[in-house]
């Protein structure tokens, strides 16, 4: 969902059937990448060709989720929730809220306090930065993980990691007897208000020099 700093805005996220993602320990990584993270850029966003839908059964639901495009976002993390108890918080354990561009450079997103809370997240002593400029460089994003170790690293972060989170940004149709559910991505940076989040199945996490799938 997008941040409700003075205005609200929310994300049309209609109700989608929980999907149980285990979470162990701890996240084991499957590399080491001590390479610098580019944080001075917007989130790359790329057309997916002929890409294959992912279905997936839970909880008596049957689920296709669909790709939209390939996203990398690259950024300083801002604020991070978990989530155990709402209705989609084993399909999407975690939000994590990152900053780019001028919010991360020279630490300037330490000049706002940030907050999440029922999957929204928020901003506050909103200067030298306005609206526009915070919704230009920040986003929250819901992250549905591809593996458990994934879960474990996303639920892991915490203000001040450098991460690189890569997957695609999806829309999830789920079906459970006459019952049909859905949540979709938004596929822009500067959209406010409902379906302005972005919803991301996460297939790659670096942060702290470890790669986690």
């Amino acid at each position: 969902m997008r941040q409700r700093a003075f205005l609200p805005r929310a994300t049309a996220c209609v109700a989608v059937a929980l999907l149980l993602v285990s979470v162990g320990c701890g996240p084991r990584p499957i590399a080491e990448d001590t390479s610098p993270i580019d944080v001075s850029q917007p989130p790359e966003q790329t057309a997916v060709d002929n890409a294959d839908p992912i279905r997936l059964e839970a909880d008596g639901y049957e689920f296709v989720i669909t790709p939209l495009a390939h996203y990398v976002l690259r950024g300083v993390v801002v604020s991070s929730e978990s989530y155990r108890t709402s209705w989609n918080s084993n399909l999407s354990p975690c939000d994590v809220a990152v900053a780019w561009g001028e919010l991360a450079a020279d630490d300037a997103w330490q000049k706002l306090a940030w907050s999440q809370s029922d999957r929204w997240y928020d901003w506050h002593g909103q200067q030298p930065f306005t609206n526009e400029e915070v919704v230009r460089c920040s986003s929250n994003t819901h992250v549905v993980p591809a593996s458990s170790d994934l879960a474990s690293a996303a639920r892991s972060l915490t203000p001040g990691d450098i991460a690189e989170l890569g997957g695609e940004l999806v829309r999830i149709d789920g079906r459970k007897g006459q019952g049909k559910v859905w949540w979709k991505s938004s596929l822009s940076r500067t959209d406010t208000g409902d379906g302005s989040c972005e919803l991301l199945y996460l297939r790659r996490l670096r942060v702290n020099g470890k790669v986690y799938e």
